[in-house]
């Protein structure tokens, strides 16, 4: 791999670090048949021609601002599904998520690891407000025995903790925290989930923009989201960050219709370094994306 400026090489290494660098030079990385298996391919340790440091660092500086874009809108998207969950499932009783028979009996009572899916659940929920030290927390403990009711304990819950319990919700809680999004229940859980796991690979600082998508996003019926129906042209744009991109710019104007975000993500996508080896097209952003009415 060619280094065109020695001085800045060391300075990106000494401050990034070569172990944080090395995803994003492996595009670069020539691939081969592998000699046990032919019918795969690995990657070698030389790479292709015209392979460059810089630009290996430029594709990190473009992840980088990525994923804060992307930690700006799962922000809004998890203040508004902690008020959705709060205030529907609130009206039930002011601790339904305890109790199954509050909430989707099918899907709290499935097997998950030796227990159920709500047990399990509910020892998460419940030491995310053991370890808060915010003062409400440490209040409220003073004055009640009782656990926290849901409108406070949904604020000591993280993003994956919320998206369990709106998949377990009962089924007309979910039906109708997604008809405020204007979809279906199941469609929401699939985007939730899918931004999920964006929002712990922006969180921990990992690459995003080429990255598989564990929790690819559901394609919504036309009635649901027309502007993202589009997403089920090609594997790709679901299996990469595009689709979950697109489920959040839906998401969030239905939050906010005048946000700026659709618009801000757009214009990153459009300013991707060039290079060789290494395109839009990786992240799901295949060519004519940005003519989609979703980032209008």
């Amino acid at each position: 791999m060619s280094v065109t400026d020695q001085t800045k090489a060391i300075h990106h290494l000494q401050r990034i670090g070569y172990g944080r660098l090395t995803p994003y030079w492996q595009p670069f990385q020539q691939i081969i048949p592998s000699p046990a298996v032919p019918t795969r391919t690995i990657r070698t340790e030389q790479f292709k021609p015209g392979a460059e440091f810089r630009h290996a660092v430029e594709l990190y500086l473009f992840d980088k601002q990525l994923r804060l874009l992307f930690l700006d809108a799962i922000e809004r998207i998890e203040v508004a599904l902690r008020v959705d969950l709060a205030h529907t499932l609130g009206k039930r009783d002011p601790w339904a998520h305890r109790s199954v028979g509050l909430l989707d009996a099918q899907r709290a009572n499935a097997p998950f690891q030796g227990s159920t899916r709500h047990q399990s659940w509910l020892i998460k929920a419940d030491q995310s407000v053991t370890r808060s030290r915010e003062d409400w927390v440490v209040e409220f403990g003073t004055k009640y025995s009782s656990p926290l009711p849901i409108w406070m304990a949904v604020e000591a819950w993280d993003f994956g903790t919320l998206s369990w319990l709106l998949e377990m919700a009962h089924p007309n809680d979910r039906t109708a925290i997604a008809k405020r999004y204007e979809l279906l229940p199941n469609t929401l859980v699939s985007w939730i989930k899918s931004l999920a796991f964006v929002r712990n690979t922006s969180a921990h600082h990992a690459r995003l923009w080429n990255t598989g998508i564990i929790n690819q996003p559901q394609v919504p019926k036309q009635f649901e989201a027309p502007q993202v129906v589009h997403i089920a042209n090609d594997v790709v744009r679901r299996s990469r960050v595009y689709g979950a991109a697109a489920v959040a710019s839906h998401l969030v104007k239905k939050i906010n219709t005048g946000t700026s975000w659709s618009c801000r993500m757009k214009d990153h996508w459009l300013a991707f370094p060039v290079m060789p080896f290494a395109t839009r097209a990786h992240g799901g952003f295949q060519p004519g994306w940005d003519q989609e009415a979703i980032w209008a």
